[in-house]
């Protein structure tokens, strides 16, 4: 049995590495198929070249421009297309949309506008691919590759860009290339054109084969260069290439939704607004499939395209997309009000990442955004326990009252909530998952600025972490003494009560004050903390002498020491917390939490 459960674990291991051997064994027995899958391969290569040369040459401006262009549902479709077109990369724009929308920086509603212009600009990829099918452009791929290369040994990151696109250009080049060979001499052992259905069972049959294919490789690109070369070598009729450039819609979705696995339910939800935009339009396409090719092929006349040219097909393409954006786009916010109420989120009872995700890692500048409103989230759920715990309301912090006015209301001593389970729900599932993030970023980024303020963000993670679990020390003496028959045990503790709130509602002013006011309350702060430093020095003074005035007894006067010492740490780590967060901010907090009683 051991041995049998070692060989198995061994197939486990290698098991990737024996299919990829047996993959190359049989494409190297058969050449035109051997010559098809590389071509695949290398217009898929090509594909990652362009997104890694657009993502260098953006420096940024990119994330930006995404946040800033995208204030309406048309402004957000007309963003998506665009930069769609330029990327040539709907899977890359909607990874990015996801990561944002996952990310609180732009809205559900935004990103499902992106999404809609993603899906329209994708299609400027099979003009491309037809473009590029109908004349020789293998002369072309390998002098772009070289010249690629060659701006990639510099080291000014502009030029490292230009080569990576040029170079990716040049491989998507020579894969369509490698795709078209491999179909001219595969037609010679296989003739697809004898097994061509008619009627719906082609259009359904075909659109399978597209969505099929773009699923298993994960790109629409590749997908549409296969079905063109076949449609081009007349291994599949017109309307059935029509039929099979319908299904990469379908196909593709799936990109988006391996994307959103890793995300939280916004990113989710943004991932299900595509398919059914997807889905949607695929759908009245399908039924309606004829009525499209009639227009198609009316359009394709008054543009002055041959009855055979494969430019049809990219027509097609953006036909129906074109329909599916002017048929939803005016339902886009009902779209995201749908899911928001029918895709629920977390329900657990733990605090789950609002904002960061591995998906922004990538995007140094989003992801040190999303890092630095994850530990604010941190702060918030934090500012709750410790305020219930030492009986005032939130709303309380934050008001103007007098601490002396609010701190004999005491209806928050008398719920029942362990600090300890909320410690372990609300706040070291969001500190793991903040440490793990920032960790990972670090990969990400070299300048110093950078690691810098991720350091501080982790220290300051673990001051709020720290601090919070500290008050759950306290919290039986604090609710029994404070609630307690024994004036001076009471008044101790109220002080304690009234200080540490104090504290709590400078760091409130901190966070929603203007910049010009910042200056004055850091300095509020500093006095904070020397009077917690010097209460600590006074408290052995302060326990003698209840003591001694038979105030309280010994047992009393430990319990007390101790607390004060509690109170003092509490304090010292929030004003820490508090200065790594909005002492030393470069980032701008992009929304903000929602928090009630």
């Amino acid at each position: 049995m051991a041995m049998l459960a070692r060989f198995q674990s061994l197939i486990r291991q290698y098991s990737i590495t024996i299919m990829v051997i047996v993959v190359i064994y049989a494409l190297s027995v058969n050449e035109q198929l051997g010559k098809l899958c590389a071509g695949v391969a290398i217009l898929l290569f090509g594909m990652l070249f362009l997104g890694d040369g657009f993502k260098a040459f953006s420096g940024g401006f990119l994330e930006k421009t995404l946040t800033n262009s995208t204030k309406t549902p048309f402004r957000s479709v007309m963003f998506g297309t665009i930069v769609t077109t330029l990327m040539q990369s709907s899977s890359l724009v909607s990874v990015l949309s996801i990561s944002f929308v996952s990310a609180s920086l732009i809205t559900l509603v935004q990103g499902i506008g992106v999404m809609f212009g993603a899906n329209l600009g994708n299609t400027t990829g099979s003009w491309l691919i037809a473009g590029a099918s109908s004349i020789n452009i293998s002369s072309l791929a390998l002098p772009l590759i070289v010249g690629g290369l060659l701006f990639n040994f510099q080291n000014n990151l502009i030029y490292k860009g230009v080569g990576k696109i040029l170079t990716g250009l040049g491989f998507f080049f020579l894969g369509v290339f490698y795709i078209k060979a491999g179909f001219e001499g595969f037609k010679h052992v296989m003739d697809l054109s004898q097994y061509q259905l008619e009627g719906y069972k082609a259009v359904i049959g075909f659109l399978f084969i597209g969505a099929l294919i773009t699923s298993i490789i994960q790109s629409s690109h590749a997908t549409l260069a296969i079905i063109i070369t076949a449609y081009l070598e007349q291994q599949v009729g017109y309307e059935q290439a029509l039929a099979a450039v319908l299904g990469t819609s379908v196909g593709g979705v799936v990109t988006a939704l391996v994307a959103s696995l890793s995300t939280n339910i916004e990113g989710r939800r943004l991932a299900v607004a595509n398919c059914i935009f997807n889905f949607t339009t695929v759908l009245i396409v399908a039924i309606f499939f004829d009525y499209f090719v009639i227009v198609n092929n009316m359009i394709s006349d008054v543009i002055g395209l041959g009855q055979n040219s494969i430019l049809r097909l990219a027509v097609f393409h953006t036909l129906f997309n074109l329909f599916g954006v002017v048929l939803l786009i005016a339902f886009i916010p009902k779209i995201a009000d749908f899911l928001t109420k029918t895709l629920k989120g977390n329900t657990t009872g733990e605090s789950v990442p609002l904002f960061i995700n591995d998906s922004i890692l990538p995007y140094k500048d989003t992801a040190l955004e999303a890092l630095d409103n994850e530990v604010r989230h941190l702060y918030d759920n934090a500012f709750a326990i410790i305020s219930h715990t030492i009986g005032f309301s939130r709303a309380d912090i934050r008001s103007a009252k007098e601490f002396n006015e609010i701190k004999n209301n005491k209806d928050w001593f008398k719920r029942t909530f362990n600090v300890t389970e909320l410690y372990n729900t609300q706040i070291k599932v969001l500190f793991n998952a903040i440490m793990d993030f920032s960790t990972k970023l670090q990969t990400f980024v070299d300048e110093t600025q950078y690691v810098e303020r991720i350091v501080a963000l982790q220290i300051a993670s673990r001051k709020i972490a720290e601090a919070t679990k500290n008050i759950g020390l306290l919290q039986a003496n604090m609710k029994k003494h404070a609630m307690g028959n024994n004036p001076a045990l009471q008044k101790e503790y109220d002080d304690m009560r009234l200080d540490l709130g104090q504290l709590l509602r400078m760091i409130e002013e901190i966070k929603h004050a203007p910049q010009e006011s910042l200056e004055a309350l850091k300095d509020d702060l500093k006095k904070q903390k020397k009077l917690f430093k010097q209460q600590d020095k006074d408290a052995f003074d302060v326990v003698e002498k209840l003591i001694q005035e038979k105030a309280i007894n010994a047992a009393n006067g430990t319990s007390l020491l101790n607390d004060l010492s509690f109170i003092h740490n509490v304090a010292k780590e929030l004003i820490s917390a508090a200065n790594h967060i909005y002492g030393m901010s470069s980032i701008k907090a992009v929304g903000k939490i929602n928090t009630q009683d």
